[in-house]
């Protein structure tokens, strides 16, 4: 090692942040080890260590070492790759002695025991401790990457606080692994992996695959529904964070193989029930399960139990096609990133006081009433829901939890849990692709016949042994086009989402073909149904479709209702919402939403058990603004300024009139309390 005084400008003081937790816990030590093996393949250099930068950090070099900053600057935090320090001696106790005199330029008020590690042929040692400066105190963590040949690379993370300690977490585990195995001679080792290498082995390139979407594997005589296409997946392992790069890719092979970085396998398929599951055996995802799953953007494998045999606990993993279903995923995390602005606040106990304005500043920070603190974020651990978790340390949010979303509309939410308080600013909505660039093909020969927009509605089946199906109401839309194609689902903005010269992401054609020969009509793979004209409706297996009428032109004067329900009958989560609004003939609209929703848990998971636990969740608000109709659109604009645009329709009543008494509005059912 260098000097004494290098070490202390090594590690600059960080500006300190309230509300610090005192006490690095040792048990981060070995979680982080067992990621902190394998290797990609491109890295800059300094000295004979290579690295690479993890995003939104930059890096300088200078008198023999690199210092990484992060967005926010060395205030935030560094890391720092030390080369070429010479291991004499038994391994640990150089450590211990290393980190000794690198925490020498304060008062050590913690510090953690040795931990190593080795796998692949890389030794692992690692230590952290609580430095106290003379105006602040500094958590450090410390790795040694021994090279075999004498020498290490030492790796520093250096934090202000805890909570930045354990954000900074991943950034610094993919510093450590950026680093290129040596070899005897001091170069980069090269070869492929053998099959059934563990995740924590030696991580090779991997070749190129062509891309397939769904529409091509249909082409090749696969069903995606069932299979899973072959292409690449990107895995982003469930975990606490907000990280936006994948930790393992998956290629999928012909003949029921994979391959990763770390080795190869082979996997099956089979239905479970009504989901689709996958096994995988040999190679780095040996004994794991995981489900298929098939959407308008792509596929998802669900990835359980990875590395269960090799890892003191298993690993789970969100893995996306890559292409239109990963850049759908990696949108919707940056929808769940809180946003820096300032976001006025509401009391939601009841009161409607003002909570304040929340500002979110960069670089993890948050300012409250004059006073700051910080902030974590995490999409990871859950990565199905539309929010993301928040924790707030030191500031008047100290210790206080809470939530963030983005919505279509361009709402940005911020639920803190203490005191209860929402915070909202609305923006322009980010857009979010709905179509493919390819033209669908031309429907085939023989098809066609039919055309315009059609509904029926029913009562819900599920609603009597209490369960909440749809809600109260049932419908079922068709919209054909005489070409031969039919969107056989309920547009959610207008009309022009049944073009059917469209295709989805996942490259298929947004509607489905129809044939009507001999008194029957076939769509897509179901099966023949009859069918009839009686009037101006059809009559489709003996259901009767209307018609589906605009509002446009019409005079909409009156306080409508819309009830929904989830769970009920045996489930342990039930709920019930209602939406009350109104419209006027001059243009404007009122609406007050209530409702909540109440999970308990039971000794036999089903409500008629003992109960063990449970929570109840309300909501309740109310706005109101302008709305226009034109064509198939309800356009809604609130006093906030941002615009929510619905699929609205009505179906005619008995003389063939609009029924004003029961609309149809983005999805959800709206009658008059006393009309229907």
């Amino acid at each position: 090692m260098t000097t004494t005084t290098a070490r202390r400008s090594a590690l600059p003081a960080v500006a300190p942040w309230s509300g610090v937790v005192p006490v690095i816990r040792r048990v981060l030590l070995s979680a982080l080890l067992l990621a902190l093996l394998g290797f990609p393949v491109q890295a800059a250099k300094v000295g004979s260590a290579t690295y690479v930068a993890p995003d939104g950090w930059t890096a300088s070099v200078a008198s023999g070492m690199a210092t990484l900053a992060p967005s926010g600057g060395v205030s935030a935090g560094l890391m720092l790759v030390i080369p070429d320090q010479k291991v004499s001696g038994e391994a640990r106790t150089w450590f211990a002695a290393t980190v000794k005199q690198l925490s020498s330029d304060g008062q050590v008020t913690d510090q953690s025991d040795v931990t190593a590690t080795t796998s692949g042929g890389v030794t692992l040692l690692a230590a952290a401790s609580t430095v106290k400066l003379a105006q602040t105190t500094q958590y450090r963590f410390y790795t040694a990457r021994l090279s075999g040949t004498g020498t290490a690379t030492v790796y520093v993370l250096v934090t202000p606080t805890l909570e930045a300690f354990k954000r900074y977490q991943t950034d610094y585990v993919s510093l450590i692994r950026s680093a290129a195995p040596a070899t005897a001679s001091g170069g980069a080792a090269t070869g492929s992996s053998p099959a059934g290498g563990p995740l924590t082995g030696t991580k090779t390139a991997l070749p190129a695959v062509k891309p397939m979407n769904a529409a091509q594997f249909i082409a090749a005589g696969g069903n995606p529904e069932v299979a899973v296409i072959p292409d690449e997946f990107r895995c982003y392992q469930e975990k606490g964070g907000s990280s936006l790069t994948p930790e393992l890719t998956v290629q999928i092979l012909s003949g029921g193989k994979y391959r990763t970085a770390y080795g190869s396998g082979s996997y099956t398929v089979h239905k479970d029930s009504s989901l689709i599951k996958t096994d995988w055996m040999g190679g780095p995802l040996d004994g794991a399960y995981g489900y298929l799953t098939f959407g308008n953007d792509g596929q998802t494998l669900s990835l359980r139990d990875v590395g269960e045999a090799q890892l003191d606990t298993a690993l789970r993993f969100e893995c996306y096609q890559r292409g239109p279903r990963e850049n759908r995923q990696l949108l919707e995390f940056r929808l769940r990133t809180p946003a820096v602005a300032s976001y006025p606040c509401t009391l939601t106990d009841g009161s409607g006081k003002g909570g304040g304005t929340l500002e979110i500043l960069a670089a993890g920070a948050y300012r409250l009433g004059g006073q700051g603190g910080r902030y974590s974020t995490d999409f990871r651990s859950d990565q199905d829901q539309d929010w993301s978790s928040l924790d707030f340390t030191g500031g008047p949010l100290d210790d206080t939890s809470g939530t963030y979303q983005e919505d279509a509309m361009g709402v940005r939410t911020l639920r803190i849990s203490s005191p209860k308080r929402e915070c909202m600013k609305a923006v322009k909505p980010t857009p979010i692709p709905r179509y493919g660039t390819a033209k669908a093909p031309a429907p085939p020969k023989g098809s066609g016949g039919l055309s315009g927009a059609y509904a029926r509605w029913y009562p819900d089946p599920l609603a009597a042994s209490g369960y909440g199906g749809c809600g109260g109401l049932c419908w079922d839309v068709y919209v054909f086009d005489k070409a031969g194609y039919v969107y056989p689902h309920e547009p959610d903005r207008g009309l022009d989402e049944a073009d059917c010269t469209r295709t989805h992401p996942n490259g298929l054609p947004v509607c489905e073909v129809y044939r009507v020969q001999g008194g029957q009509i076939v769509i897509g793979q179901d099966k023949p149904m009859t069918l009839a004209k009686s009037g101006a409706a059809l009559k489709l297996g003996g259901d009767t479709y209307q018609p589906l009428l605009k509002l446009d032109g019409l005079k909409l004067n009156g306080a409508y209702e819309s009830k929904s329900f989830v769970g009920g009958g045996t489930s342990t989560v039930s709920g019930a919402f209602q939406t009350n609004l109104t419209l006027t003939p001059q243009g404007r609209f009122s609406r007050e939403r209530s409702g909540g929703v109440s999970a308990t848990t039971t000794d036999t998971g089903t409500n008629l058990g003992t109960v063990t636990g449970g929570v109840t969740v309300t909501t309740e608000r109310q706005n109101s603004g302008t709305y226009r109709v034109t064509g198939y659109t309800l356009e809604l604009t609130y006093g906030d300024g941002h615009v929510e645009r619905l699929f609205a329709y009505t179906l005619p009543d008995k003389s063939g009139r609009p029924d004003l008494g029961l609309l149809r509005l983005g999805g959800s059912t709206y009658t008059i309390p006393d009309k229907k």
